[in-house]
Order: C-alpha cells, then sequence, then structure tokens
C-alpha cells in the first residue's frame, strides 16, 4: 500500500482514537442520605483493581475473593483520600467501615466498601468529591446513585473533568432537566464507544449513494430505539456478557463483508438486525445511571436523541472524506486496509470479552 493510502487510514482513524470502550475503568456508588446516618458504598471490579492496585489474581477456587480483601484497605485509604463530602456545609465524619467482594448480573467480581457516619437530622443539601483520577486515569468515570429519605433519586458521573458535585434535595428534578441530562449522556456515550463508532465506520467506509447511507442510519436507529427502551424498562432482559459479544461480532462480520462486498444497497437489513443488539448494549449503560420515576418515556427518548447526535456528527465528519475517497482510483485498497484493522479489533474485543482475558487496551 503506497504512503498516501497509510496517511488515509490514519486520518480515518483519528478522527475515531480518543475514544473508550462501554464500561471500561468504570467504578460505581451508592449514596443512601436516611434521617440518623449517611451511608456510602463504593464498588471497584477486579479489572480496575488489576491496573489501579496491581491486584494479582489466578485460577484458584476462591482466591479471587480472598486477595481481593487483601487490597481493602489500601482502596479504602485511597477512597477516603480522594473522596469528600459534606452535608448542609459541614464535613462527614466517618465512623463505621466494612468491606466485603460481591458478584455482579454479569457474573464479575467486585469489592464492595461501604462508609457510614452518623446525622443529627435529614439534611437539605449533599455536596460529594470523587476523583479517583491519580491511579485509575484521566478516563476514570464513577457512576453514583444517591437516594434520598428513601424516596428521592439522583444519579450522577463524577470524571476528572467533573468531580465535584452538589445535591439540593428541597428542588425538585422536573421532567426537563431530566431529558437534558439524558440527552447529554446519551452523546458522551457514543463519543466514548471504541465499539459503536468503528461499528459506524465499517458500514460507511465502503461510500455508496446517500440515500443509502440515510438507509442504514435510519435502520440502526429504528432498531436500536426498540431495544434500548425493551430492556431499559426490563421487558427484555440478556445477559451483559451475550451482548457485548453480540456487539464485537457484529463489528467483525461488517467488517469481513467489506472485504467482498461493493455495494450498499441492501446493507440496512443487516444493520437492522445489528442494530437490535446494540440497543441491549446502550440498555446497559441506562441500568448502571438509573432511570428517574418522573419523566421515565421522555428521558429514554431523550438517550435516544443523544446517541443520534453523536452519530450524526460522526456521519457528518466522515463522510466528505468517504465521498471523497470514493472518487480515488485507490478508494478500494483504503476499504480493504480500513476493513482489515476494524476486524482485528474486533476479534480482539470478542475473544477478550468472551474468555475475560483482559489484554483489550480497552
Amino acid at each position: 500500500m503506497k504512503i498516501r493510502h497509510l496517511a488515509i487510514l490514519g486520518i480515518l482513524f483519528t478522527a475515531v482514537g480518543p475514544l473508550s470502550a462501554h464500561q471500561a475503568n468504570t467504578t460505581l456508588s451508592s449514596v443512601v442520605v436516611h434521617q440518623d446516618h449517611l451511608k456510602f458504598i463504593f464498588s471497584i471490579a477486579e479489572a480496575e483493581m488489576i491496573d489501579a492496585f496491581d491486584l494479582v489474581m489466578n485460577d484458584e477456587v476462591g482466591y479471587g475473593r480472598a486477595v481481593m480483601l487483601t487490597k481493602a484497605d489500601e482502596v479504602l485509604a485511597y477512597l477516603q483520600e480522594k473522596t469528600a463530602f459534606h452535608v448542609d456545609g459541614e464535613p462527614v465524619v466517618w465512623t463505621e467501615q466494612s468491606s466485603a467482594t460481591t458478584v455482579d448480573r454479569d457474573g464479575d467480581l467486585l469489592l464492595r466498601l461501604t462508609l457510614v457516619a452518623a446525622l443529627e437530622e435529614l439534611p437539605a443539601e449533599l455536596e460529594m468529591r470523587i476523583d479517583l483520577a491519580e491511579r485509575m486515569g484521566s478516563t476514570h468515570r464513577n457512576i453514583a446513585k444517591i437516594l434520598y429519605a428513601k424516596k428521592t433519586m439522583r444519579q450522577a458521573v463524577f470524571s476528572q473533568d467533573r468531580s465535584q458535585q452538589l445535591f439540593v434535595f428541597g428542588e425538585k428534578k422536573s421532567v426537563w432537566d431530566n431529558v437534558k441530562a439524558f440527552t447529554v449522556l446519551g452523546t458522551e456515550h457514543i463519543f466514548e464507544g471504541y465499539d459503536h463508532i468503528l461499528f459506524l465506520l465499517a458500514l460507511i467506509i465502503v461510500g455508496g449513494r446517500l440515500a443509502d447511507l440515510v438507509k442504514i442510519v435510519s435502520a440502526f436507529t429504528v432498531a436500536h430505539s426498540i431495544t434500548l427502551i425493551l430492556a431499559a424498562l426490563e421487558w427484555v432482559s440478556l445477559p451483559g456478557k451475550w451482548i457485548e459479544c453480540g456487539i464485537a461480532l457484529s463489528i467483525v462480520y461488517v467488517a469481513a463483508e467489506n472485504l467482498w462486498m461493493r455495494r450498499a444497497d441492501h446493507r440496512w437489513i443487516l444493520t437492522f438486525c445489528f442494530g437490535l443488539v446494540h440497543g441491549f448494549g446502550f440498555a446497559n449503560v441506562l441500568r448502571n445511571l438509573g432511570l428517574p420515576s418522573k419523566g421515565l418515556i421522555a428521558s429514554l427518548l431523550a438517550f435516544n436523541v443523544g446517541v443520534e447526535i453523536g452519530q450524526v456528527v460522526i456521519v457528518a465528519v466522515l463522510f466528505p472524506l468517504i465521498l471523497w475517497l470514493s472518487r480515488r482510483t485507490f478508494q478500494r485498497q483504503v476499504v480493504l486496509g480500513v476493513s482489515v484493522a476494524i476486524l482485528l479489533f474486533g476479534l480482539g474485543w470478542f475473544f477478550d470479552r468472551v474468555f475475560e482475558l483482559d489484554f483489550m487496551p480497552l
């Protein structure tokens, strides 16, 4: 392949480069505010502990739980250093702490730390700072759920750029507030997912008429909207591992099909089928965030709109380049090169997710 062809490959991958996968480098928090005490429950998965706390695992039965607990004090010390809580402006002093291991719905092993502080009365405000980037990296996110007085649920995402947030419980969040928040979350999610972006790139890299591209994107939108709503409302449920493996296989198939396919007239049908799988992946993200009881359907649709905004922006950036490429004599070579690269990524994700090898960089 000539130098100029390689340069075009570089441009295409640079456009989707600074993204990360679905749940990589993520921890979970639950904060429960009672009349007389505040409880902070922090959960970190085995994969994140291996990277951030030098956890060493092997395949012995029962070994995983025991070795994770040996790291509990280290994780707890770091957590107390890098988090801060204030109720009604006063700093929270933790009086109780405990650690345990548990398994999530997908079978992943977690270390769970619980901190408890006494309160004199039910607070009106809670300010939280969670900034774990020093050890866990700049892409780390902590997904937090806050339950106030057993009835008010809030959700928040803490990151290096947004490590401190204030929650005022005297104010009720409107449906419009939830719609805005979930639209932003949907857009952020699309820009942070290598797998969805490479799937989209594999679909459109072959070029074709604008009408065919519209059919492809529309089919994907309709399909993942269906399963997103069904799964988020828990009318249909599939194991998360199956979904993530299915997304990887969709990438592999589309990239492989590019090696022999030259026209995209009927690709929208295939895209619709794979879009159903990707919709379950989007729903998993929403489960972690927690869905509001007020304006539930509106929040779901807003998240989906956010996803579409992200997709439209990506297509708008890439399509002019792909259109220009379609008029060049070396277009076929570039399509083959990009497709092979995407195919290898897809295979890597598939085997990584099936056998839980953790060898992929995201």
